[in-house]
């Protein structure tokens, strides 16, 4: 029978886990989305996610999101994200977590190169013992055309 010292001490090391693979989920999105790896990509959501990548875009569980995802590659065929000031909120005992992270990211397409800043704000569940997303909106605040030096 465990005290409860033990106890706290167990949703203490609880914590810090999840608050470690919840930011391997966030930071496996950028890889996965750069690298063009579906079977990836598509790991790191809830059954019944929901994703909205920009404004007018929602799509709804994974098949939703395996739409959106390979459209977004066909219109974007290289792009680069780098995430940075993620801030996690974790309830281990309810299985939840809030996330806010900044994203930089350049997308390439035929017209040339364009760089973006947007927030990503999520919802995670815990799911079968494992972290994923189960809402991502994101804020695009700035989408500039990025010169091309050769011109």
């Amino acid at each position: 029978m465990g005290t409860a010292i033990d106890d706290d001490l167990a949703v203490r090391l609880d914590r810090v886990e999840a608050l470690e693979e919840i930011r391997r989920v966030l930071h496996g999105y950028g890889h996965a989305f750069d690298k063009r790896d579906l079977p990836w990509f598509l790991s790191l959501w809830a059954e019944n996610a929901t994703w909205s990548p920009g404004p007018d875009a929602v799509f709804e569980g994974r098949d939703g999101i395996r739409t959106g995802v390979t459209g977004l590659w066909e219109a974007v065929p290289a792009s680069h994200h780098w995430s940075v000031n993620s801030v996690i909120d974790v309830d281990v005992v309810g299985g939840t977590a809030t996330s806010v992270t900044d994203v930089l990211a350049m997308a390439g397409t035929a017209d040339g190169w364009a760089q973006t800043a947007a927030t990503y704000r999520d919802l995670l569940r815990r799911v079968d013992g494992r972290w994923r997303i189960a809402k991502r909106e994101t804020d695009i605040h700035r989408a500039v055309p990025v010169a091309d030096p050769a011109s």
